[in-house]
């Protein structure tokens, strides 16, 4: 998502392991979960991202793509997100892999790959949006935002 990618994932994974998600700031934490959507769905499609750890952040990544304006990946996120009883993922791991194992096989496979498939053939550029929110937001992104989030202002 941008040349800094790599070193700020580290960064960032870092933290996850010592402080958790909620130390991220809100633009760390809106980079990290457009990060994995754009990885997981990649490598095995969107039955992958609801099944590995980064199913957790379903709701954040929906909120986050809506931010930037990504609205046709957020309503292809919000239709497999509505194969959840009540539309929730839950954050739970197991939970989350329960839920999704007991789904239908039509719902759980083909209409999870139908969805991957639509994001696959999508244009719309979630990483360029991104990057025009990051430059439109830059406090948001900078070590101010951290700072202040250290000091709780």
């Amino acid at each position: 998502m941008s040349d800094i990618e790599p070193n700020k994932m580290a960064e960032l994974m870092d933290r996850l392991a010592t402080g958790g998600y909620q130390s991220f700031t809100d633009g760390e934490k809106m980079f990290f979960s457009l990060w994995w959507f754009q990885v997981e769905p990649n490598n095995g499609g969107l039955h992958q991202f609801f099944f590995n750890d980064s199913g957790a952040y379903s709701g954040e990544v929906l909120v986050a793509l809506e931010r930037i304006g990504a609205n046709q990946t957020a309503d292809i996120l919000r239709r497999a997100m509505a194969f959840f009883p009540d539309n929730q993922v839950p954050v739970g791991i197991l939970e989350r892999r329960r839920v999704l194992c007991d789904l239908p096989d039509e719902l759980q496979w083909d209409k999870l790959s139908d969805l991957t498939t639509e994001l696959y053939q999508s244009e719309e550029g979630v990483a360029n949006l991104f990057e025009s929110y990051t430059k439109s937001h830059p406090k948001m992104f900078s070590g101010e935002s951290r700072n202040d989030a250290r000091s709780g202002s």
